[in-house]
């Protein structure tokens, strides 16, 4: 009988490149197609609601007290704004390409775990800065916003994960010669 290692769940008869192809689409699929599953739940009004729309609004009155941003569920309410934080808009889809991309590549487990921590909060954070800007620019210029939630900042997500990504393959590379 064949025993089943774990090493065989990695595909490495598979050449490296196609090997992070598949890892990569795995992982991001199984992730999606979970949160998905979730959606609906308390999982998902905890990242929606707990984790993106109160920091949100924290951020908001930080930033401009005479806003009096509040937080009701997943929306951020001012005298001035309704902002609706809706499923798709709290950036997971960005925290999955990098949680995907990290652990598809052939790093140690270590290195792994670093980069998902800091890829998880670099992505975290450019995503409040994206409602952040969502709600000033709804505030103020309507225009704006279109192109900010249509184009720009979705780009300047992933043009951050990317970036954060080629760093952290570096630093993992240097690393492991050491």
């Amino acid at each position: 009988m064949n025993n089943i290692r774990s090493e065989d769940f990695t595909f490495p008869h598979l050449n490296p490149l196609l090997r992070m192809v598949v890892l990569f689409f795995a992982v991001f699929f199984i992730l999606h197609f979970a949160y998905q599953a979730a959606s609906g739940t308390v999982v998902e009004k905890i990242i929606i609601d707990t984790a993106t729309v109160r920091p949100s609004a924290f951020f908001i009155n930080l930033l401009n007290s005479n806003e009096h941003v509040f937080a009701h569920g997943h929306r951020l309410i001012s005298p001035y704004v309704r902002l609706s934080i809706l499923n798709g808009c709290e950036g997971t889809e960005s925290l999955f390409l990098i949680m995907a991309a990290i652990m598809a590549f052939k790093a140690p487990w270590r290195h792994k775990l670093v980069g998902l921590a800091w890829g998880v909060l670099i992505i975290y954070l450019a995503n409040q800065v994206r409602i952040v800007a969502l709600y000033f620019a709804l505030r103020h210029d309507r225009g704006l916003f279109s192109a900010l939630h249509g184009y720009i900042a979705p780009i300047l997500i992933i043009a951050i994960g990317c970036l954060f990504y080629l760093l952290w393959i570096q630093w993992s590379l240097q690393k492991t010669q050491a």
